[in-house]
């Protein structure tokens, strides 16, 4: 058997980006650069006002105090999107608003409230220090500088990064296509009256929504009966995806043909069976040139080993840098039983305590105040 590791790994070497595309900048959420985006132009472009108050020269206002209030001559009044039209002398201000850029000649902002003003002068009573409530040209982005890197996905955040920098036209990958069949006579759509021995599928439901969730195109191939020529038939309507997931099948009963399947003429198996819980019956190969995973078909066996395995296959065809998924710390609200001779992954829901986060570990018997196993938001993995 691999090791969980080996087995991802087996499956990455053989996969590579889709190809890319330039979309408009607004079109581009929750895709994969495929170009490092730099920016060309410093953010802020110029040095800008960060309060509204007076632009003014701090060597102006060394002596300022509350027996002696230094009184300097207001120019006039700069508005944010406006370029001054005066250059700062001695003892001179401009009344300016927050965003405006800086005049010629100043070089620090006082706030308005710490003066006393008419429409001719501005009085301070205490110095103001150079640079004082100014935004440097470049502060939040220098120019030249490289912002997101190619490989990472499009946020909100990255969205408007790109407007700030002027990107109007992104490269990203294009998003792979993933066909996704349920195995299974006893298999009913989840709007069919049930009939005797029959259960509505449900996994072909999650993880086609689970690919969708990861960067992919699902292409929804329904459900196939326990028989060969019937799986060849749906998985012809899926000849141009580039990964194929089978969800059942892939064990050794009378009724489980995914292993035949990739032993016939037009499959080619690469590995079967994996040393740890829940991924255990899982196989891979190629039908045809198309990689297939082959996954359990318990809805919780399917959902680990697609979050185990697949997500990071999914993700690597999208062209994302970083493959490993989010971690973080939580407390265990229970001991875990000891693994013994194999990796061991434990489904928990995960909830934010008072001080802490805390993991809570959920079994196939739903407990009362706690969600059932098949929604558990993270999962423990422990190594053999």
């Amino acid at each position: 058997m691999l090791s969980v590791e080996a087995a991802r790994q087996c499956i990455l070497e053989g996969l590579h980006p889709k190809g890319t595309e330039v979309l408009p900048f607004e079109e581009v959420l929750g895709r994969v650069l495929a170009q490092d985006i730099i920016a060309e132009n410093a953010v802020p472009p110029f040095a800008q006002s960060a309060m509204d108050g007076f632009a003014l020269r701090a060597a102006d206002t060394t002596l300022a105090s509350p027996l002696h209030p230094v009184s300097l001559t207001i120019l006039g009044t700069l508005g944010a999107g406006r370029l001054g039209a005066w250059t700062l002398g001695a003892g001179t201000a401009v009344r300016i608003m927050t965003g405006a850029p800086l005049p010629d000649g100043a070089d620090a902002v006082v706030k308005r409230e710490d003066t006393s003003f008419t429409a001719e002068a501005v009085s301070l009573v205490q110095p103001v220090r150079p640079y004082d409530h100014v935004i440097p040209a470049g502060r939040d982005i220098p120019a030249g500088t490289l912002v997101v890197a190619a490989g990472e996905v499009v946020t909100p955040a990255v969205i408007g990064l790109l407007a700030s920098v002027g990107m109007p036209q992104v490269r990203v990958y294009e998003r792979p296509k993933v066909g996704v069949l349920a195995l299974g006579d006893e298999l009913i759509p989840p709007q069919a009256p049930l009939g005797p021995g029959q259960i509505r599928v449900s996994n072909l439901y999650a993880v086609a929504a689970s690919v969708t969730k990861y960067g992919g195109v699902v292409r929804n191939l329904g459900t196939a009966r326990d028989q060969l020529d019937d799986m060849r038939r749906a998985l012809a309507q899926a000849d141009d995806v580039d990964l194929l997931i089978t969800l059942g099948g892939s064990q050794r009963g009378d009724f489980d043909f995914v292993e035949a399947l990739l032993s016939g003429a037009r499959g080619r198996m690469i590995f079967r069976d994996i040393a740890a819980n829940y991924v255990r019956s899982m196989l891979f190969g190629y039908y045809g040139k198309i990689p297939l995973c082959g996954l359990p078909g318990s809805p919780i066996a399917a959902y680990v080993t697609f979050e185990a395995i697949v997500r990071a296959a999914i993700w690597k065809l999208a062209g994302r840098r970083i493959l490993a998924p989010p971690r973080l710390e939580a407390i265990l609200t229970q001991p875990l039983p000891a693994t013994r001779d194999r990796a061991h992954f434990q489904p928990v829901w995960v909830e934010v305590r008072r001080e802490h986060m805390a993991a809570i570990p959920l079994s196939v018997a739903k407990v009362a105040n706690l969600p059932p196993l098949t929604l558990a938001n993270g999962m423990i993995y422990r190594g053999a």
